[in-house]
């Protein structure tokens, strides 16, 4: 199991002088602020932008943990990181389902496969870092 974990340590230094590294973890008093403003910003992403899009803010919750998961699983925890909702689909959402507001999107159907396709982009995409590195991104 330690070989998907990374080993943690403090970080040395100034926060100033280099970034924290995905291995090294703050003192507690930091950890406990930006742990807090975290939270704050991810649960108002994940509750709002499906309830603007007329999604269940129930369902988003659950599938963002259960994506995290398997995100810290894929990912061997070297990438500490929360998957939450995407701000991004909101206005091609309402455009393509005519949604106006309250209650749950009658025509969610519409934009599901839109959602679906750039899932599957976004996975591919992936895929294509994973065996081609990151140079060609940079």
């Amino acid at each position: 199991m330690s070989s998907w974990f990374p080993k943690w340590r403090p970080y040395q230094g100034s926060i100033d002088a280099r970034p924290v590294g995905t291995a090294e973890y703050l003192p507690p008093a930091q950890t406990l602020i930006l742990g807090v403003q975290h939270a704050f910003a991810m649960f108002g992403a994940t509750v709002l932008a499906p309830f603007l899009m007329g999604f269940d803010p129930n369902l988003a919750i659950l599938m963002s943990g259960i994506c995290t998961i398997l995100f810290f699983i894929m990912t061997g925890g070297r990438v500490p990181s929360y998957l939450g909702s995407s701000f991004a689909f909101i206005g091609v959402v309402i455009a393509a389902t005519g949604y106006a507001g309250g209650g749950l999107n009658p025509n969610i159907g519409v934009a599901a496969g839109g959602i679906i396709a750039c899932g599957i982009f976004y996975a591919l995409m992936g895929f294509l870092v994973m065996a081609t590195g990151t140079r060609w991104i940079e």
